[in-house]
């Protein structure tokens, strides 16, 4: 138990560390690509600044001038830049412009509109751009929109850099996470197993010491009993039920004690399954036989339904304990002329057991925790019918001892099922 909460623990300080580390992750990338971003977009805008007379000259230069990049008054070094009416009709360009280079027609009627703009394109070989587009007045009174850009090749490698550096620090990450939550796990669960093992000794010591007073005050109701039984006289009818109640209430007191030993046991791993080639159809049948007359006294109808014989691997006498549990628990919580149908079948290489019972049902929102040690669905019937609320707890832990599974299916006023899955 404690070790499947451990790695519960483990995996979430994990999960919890992993979540953290991608969101500082995330922001550092966020953070440095809007950086990188804009120096780039600062760069342009100091660019368009300083040739910004030479674009409001207009595509019409004087001939010995020439367009603004084909001399020494504008010098793209890496840089390029066309000017167009808002259609998107080149009016003048840089020499050997890569037409993929430029921004869409919405960019430009974005521009338009809004003023300046900054926008990512990807030339002819796929190489990544950043575009400044910016409306400028040109000579003779006419408008137009300038885009200047540049390759962004080298930020976009350094971001891919970064991304590669970030997943390696989260990858490496994993391991001493998985470690260090682990440890603090163990730490953390270490004063609640301190706890429950104090608790499971004081149980298992007092189910010890509860034992022989137990038996002693049953001995002594029964000798009173028999004391009084030759004379009749001197037993008054009150006298005679207190015995009866003292008798009841002591077998109920001793089953709980065996039963909280029993639990105690198999907490501290004390109760060994032992091996043996188990007959499930004998079994059910004996069991069977043997709750039939409490059913009957009772007004139950108990049936097995058995078909071919089914052999298992398993301890017989905690077998035998799980279907006395499952059938006592059935009689206990079935109204007077109910049914209960025992059925043993085999699939897939899994012996089912299935007990059901047309009794008033659990209400679903206990269903969850019939399992639970002392967990009494009903306070009054339980106690009215000598139920400790133990039963299910002993049986999950024989059908987890046999590596199997143990499920309760209930409506109210339709009935209970139990089914239980051995390996077979």
């Amino acid at each position: 138990m404690f070790s499947a909460a451990r790695w519960r623990l483990t995996f979430v300080f994990t999960g919890v560390l992993v979540v953290v580390l991608i969101a500082c992750g995330i922001v550092v990338y966020l953070t440095t690509r809007s950086v990188i971003y804009g120096r780039v977009d600062h760069d342009l805008e100091d660019r368009a600044r300083s040739d910004l007379v030479l674009f409001q000259r207009g595509p019409h230069e004087e001939p010995d001038r020439g367009p603004p990049g084909s001399g020494s008054e504008f010098d793209p070094g890496g840089y390029f830049y066309a000017i167009s009416n808002a259609d998107g009709q080149i009016l003048s360009s840089s020499p050997y412009l890569d037409s993929e280079a430029l921004p869409s027609t919405a960019t430009l009627v974005k521009a338009v509109d809004n003023g300046d703009t900054f926008t990512d394109t990807k030339s002819s070989k796929g190489e990544p751009q950043r575009v400044y587009v910016f409306p400028v007045t040109v000579s003779g009174g006419g408008g137009a929109l300038v885009q200047i850009g540049r390759s962004i090749e080298p930020e976009e490698a350094a971001l891919s850099q970064l991304r590669i550096i970030l997943l390696a620090v989260l990858a490496a990450s994993i391991v001493p996470a998985v470690a260090g939550g682990y440890l603090l796990s163990g730490r953390a669960l270490r004063p609640i197993k301190t706890a429950m093992e104090s608790q499971r000794i004081f149980i298992a010591d007092a189910s010890h010491e509860l034992r022989t007073p137990v038996a002693v005050v049953r001995t002594n109701a029964e000798l009173l009993k028999r004391h009084f039984e030759p004379d009749t006289a001197q037993t008054a009818g009150s006298d005679q039920v207190a015995l009866d109640d003292i008798l009841s209430e002591s077998d109920r007191l001793g089953r709980m004690v065996d039963q909280m030993l029993t639990l105690a046991e198999a907490d501290a791993g004390q109760r060994t399954v032992l091996t043996a080639e188990v007959s499930l159809n004998e079994l059910v049948d004996q069991v069977t036989r043997s709750m039939r007359s409490l059913a009957e006294a009772r007004e139950i109808s108990l049936n097995a339904q058995l078909n071919s014989d089914i052999s298992l691997s398993g301890d017989p006498s905690r077998l035998r304990e799980l279907l006395t549990v499952l059938l006592d628990n059935a009689v206990k919580y079935t109204d007077a002329g109910g049914r209960i149908d025992v059925s043993v079948r085999k699939e897939h290489r899994k012996a089912i057991i299935t007990v059901s019972d047309n009794g008033p049902g659990i209400p679903s929102e206990a269903l969850p925790h019939v399992f639970d040690r002392f967990y009494r669905v009903d306070e009054a019937r339980s106690r009215e019918s000598g139920g400790t609320g133990l039963g299910l707890a002993i049986a999950r832990h024989i059908v987890e001892a046999h590596s199997g599974t143990i499920d309760v299916e209930s409506k109210i006023r339709e009935g209970t099922v139990v089914t239980v899955e051995l390996p077979a």
